[in-house]
């Protein structure tokens, strides 16, 4: 099924060399170039599909190394398995990972996902087994792609994280924009559905238009994004909602205040939200000192018509 809405979108088709476990060996995958990921997907006589993924591809003769796979069963369910479909209760069908990364290197396994691993998170219920599971994306989005490159990327920083040498890791005090802090903890799992899943590429648009305008761009592990000067001082504190319910709204500004209570004075804050639910709560976040900015589908990038007039 990820072969199948993968195909609309591909760049095309290439041979290349592929590392795996023991050795190499020569596969035809599925690359597409704006996103920059690839798939090799097989399916397998004890009965899964092996999907695996990548970013980039090959120099010279070089193998192709896997990032992630997200395997699935042929049929039923099979928990020894990363990757599953699962059936929202609207009737949409969504592809989760359980956290079974793996690799040669060390360190590399479900305990650093479940620890590490921030997106959207949800509870898979299989039978009387409840389990947390990363949602992909939907299926069905046409930017399904989208959530899955995202998927990737992140799989491969947590895997880098895992080898790096703590004299390496970037300081807190130092702001920059890191797609692996995109997304929510374990602990807070969300039942919005697909809508959740568009919240990284919102968020990577948006700092690729602020970027664009010469601003510099980062964020930290609890907001979104944020906008600081010269000297590194914070003057901007982002949140985006790809939700127009009001429950989306009242946790976005929520969240900006809680988290914007420790920002110097004249520190703007932001909330972003999907083009038309901004206008019943303008005048009452006026008050409480909160920005909106909407954001509008430009078939699957978002848009912020009123970036300009804003800043």
């Amino acid at each position: 099924q990820m072969m199948r809405h993968f195909k609309p979108v591909l760049t095309g088709r290439l041979t290349v060399k592929l590392g795996h476990a023991g050795g190499s060996f020569p596969a035809r995958i599925a690359w597409h170039a704006s996103p920059g990921i690839w798939l090799y997907s097989r399916k397998l006589p004890e009965g899964r599909y092996w999907n695996v993924f990548g970013l980039g591809l090959p120099e010279g003769s070089s193998a192709l190394p896997i990032t992630c796979e997200i395997n699935v069963p042929v049929a039923g369910v099979d928990r020894k398995l990363g990757g599953a479909f699962a059936r929202h209760r609207d009737g949409r069908t969504f592809v989760v990972h359980r956290g079974l990364i793996g690799g040669a290197k060390k360190g590399v396994g479900k305990s650093l996902f479940a620890s590490r691993f921030r997106g959207v998170w949800s509870a898979l219920e299989e039978g009387r087994a409840v389990t947390p599971v990363a949602v992909i994306g939907e299926l069905s989005s046409p930017r399904f792609v989208r959530h899955l490159s995202l998927f990737v990327l992140k799989i491969d920083r947590l895997k880098n994280l895992a080898v790096a040498s703590p004299q390496l890791e970037m300081s807190f005090e130092t702001v920059s924009f890191r797609e692996e802090w995109i997304g929510r903890a374990v602990t807070e799992t969300d039942g919005s559905g697909g809508l959740a899943c568009d919240h990284g590429p919102i968020v990577q648009d948006l700092a690729a238009a602020l970027r664009a305008r010469g601003l510099r761009v980062g964020n930290d592990d609890r907001r979104d994004l944020l906008i600081t000067d010269g000297g590194g001082r914070i003057g901007w504190v982002l949140q985006v909602i790809p939700d127009s319910s009001e429950r989306a709204v009242f946790d976005g500004v929520a969240h900006l205040l809680i988290y914007g209570a420790d920002l110097p004075d004249g520190c703007r804050r932001v909330l972003v939200l999907p083009d038309g639910a901004d206008k019943p709560h303008k005048e009452r976040l006026k008050k409480l000192h909160v920005d909106l900015l909407p954001f509008a589908w430009d078939e699957n990038r978002a848009v912020f018509p009123d970036l300009a007039a804003l800043l």
